[in-house]
């Protein structure tokens, strides 16, 4: 079910890259402050931007069709891929690396050096050249971060597909506005003076998660599932078996095996001690609601969460969020099954009570974003949670994680390319995870706001390639967005 937790990226950078990175910058910086001294050199920058697009446009294709790659705006590395796959964001190759050394606005020795730094350090150029074949569909995907080394200040991925026409050739350009915004556009030109437009968006922002190796979530329940029966085998009291069992079926579960999962949160909740079993019947709840029984989640969960409200309310008001915290797992499956049974009153109010202090402000935009969704299904004004508004109006304005990207998503703003920055600073199971409600909201919002159902239909197709084991966004959104 729902991983509920803050998304902290430990980031794993490549020290030679960080230093190169750095001097890039200073460069950089160098070659602006004294550009305007050196105005008397514009035939020279002039002579250099010819010299830069006659390497661009050299050996022109007869027979096939080629692709030139070049980065432009930052002397930051761009790494760039290609796939002819027939499977839309998969089969990426590397092509290899490349970088603007700032010809067109540093002074030639600045530029020289940029050039010399990159070519030593990160083995970029400042073009490549591939020769493609005419009527295959190709996608070109470019990345700066992200695949070569998960640091932080990432920007893309990016993929354009087009189908390269017999001696035509192409120009990718990533290019850089300052350094956190860029973009990826593809032209053809073929005719140097009358470059054309080509090729269409991918909006893909994910790795390709099809491959059994590459399924950060799903090895994680395995590797959960092998620790829990340890666990079982080394359990000493019927109590430790029994939470042992808990955990092997939460992996079952979790790993799309539910009925076995059934079976064994049953043989579980047989050997705990009914004081006990808060826990084993909240994961016996979120099993039904993978195999599809909504009712039955609530039928288990509903004597629980009323004990959890009253325990609540016997708090004083600042602990009152404390006390409901101890069942976050069984509000939120509720939420959720209330939300599949169109029990909108009832799915805000388990929503709003909620409640996970630890996990801080990413749980809190999340379940900002959930009630946005429920208030956009309800069409009922009258249903407003004051809180929940509160809330939501807050984190799409200041939560800077995807969070807030997704909330101001649905408020009408375009923010497929903030997305696709925050995204590149996550990987493994955070990264899988992030991108499946992703998927899950922006297809949402396609089909019950916007009324698109093939777009919604799309946003499932890239959540199925992500195969997010236990994420309730694809249990959920396999339901509902076909």
């Amino acid at each position: 079910m729902i991983n509920c937790k803050n998304r902290m990226t430990t980031t794993k950078t490549n020290p030679m890259r960080t230093i190169c990175a750095m001097l890039a910058s200073v460069i950089l910086i160098m070659g602006c402050a004294t550009r305007h001294a050196a105005s008397h050199r514009t035939g020279d920058e002039e002579a250099q931007k010819n010299a830069a697009h006659a390497e661009i446009v050299a050996d022109s294709p007869k027979d096939g069709a080629k692709l030139v790659f070049t980065a432009s705006g930052m002397p930051m590395a761009v790494g760039f891929s290609t796939s002819t796959s027939k499977q839309a964001c998969t089969g990426f190759q590397h092509v290899g690396t490349v970088f603007d050394s700032g010809r067109e606005v540093l002074l030639p020795s600045i530029a020289r050096l940029t050039e010399k730094l990159n070519k030593a350090v990160m083995r970029s150029e400042t073009s490549r050249t591939m020769d493609v074949q005419p009527g295959i569909q190709i996608q070109v995907r470019g990345v700066h971060g992200d695949d070569m080394d998960h640091h932080s200040d990432s920007c893309g991925p990016f993929v354009t597909s087009f189908v390269p026409e017999k001696g035509h050739m192409y120009h990718v350009n990533f290019a850089f506005d300052g350094t956190q915004n860029c973009s990826q556009s593809m032209m053809d030109i073929t005719i140097r003076d009358h470059p054309v437009s080509v090729g269409r968006p991918l909006h893909c922002n994910l790795r390709d998660f099809t491959a059994a190796v590459d399924n950060p979530l799903r090895i994680k329940h395995e590797q959960a599932f092998e620790a829990a029966r340890k666990e079982e085998a080394a359990a000493k009291t019927a109590s430790d078996k029994a939470f042992a069992l808990k955990d092997e079926a939460a992996a079952l579960d979790s790993l799309g095996k539910s009925d076995e999962a059934l079976a064994r949160i049953d043989e579980a909740l047989r050997l705990a001690e009914p004081s006990r079993s808060k826990e084993l019947i909240a994961t016996k709840a979120g099993i039904e609601f993978s195999l599809n029984d909504p009712r039955q989640a609530l039928a288990l969960l509903a004597p629980e969460i009323q004990r959890t409200r009253e325990f609540a309310a016997h708090n004083p008001q600042l602990a009152r969020a404390g006390a409901l915290g101890t069942y976050t797992e069984g509000f939120v499956t509720a939420t959720f099954a209330n939300i599949q049974l169109e029990q909108w009153k009832a799915a805000i109010g388990t929503l709003a009570d909620a409640e996970s202090e630890l996990d801080g402000p990413s749980f809190y935009a999340y379940r900002a974003l959930v009630y946005r969704y429920i208030m956009a299904r309800a069409h009922d004004a009258s249903l407003k949670n004051p809180q929940l508004e509160r809330e939501a109006t807050y984190y799409a304005a200041n939560d800077k994680n995807q969070y807030g990207v997704l909330l101001r998503t649905w408020q009408g703003e375009d923010a497929l390319k903030e997305l696709s920055i925050i995204n590149a600073g996550l990987s493994g199971d955070d990264r899988q995870e992030a991108e499946a409600e992703e998927q899950f909201y922006l297809g949402a919002y396609a089909k019950f706001v916007k009324g698109d159902t093939d777009a919604a239909r799309g946003r499932l197709r890239i959540l199925n390639q992500l195969a997010p084991y236990s994420s309730i966004e694809w249990i959920y959104g396999r339901r509902v967005l076909e």
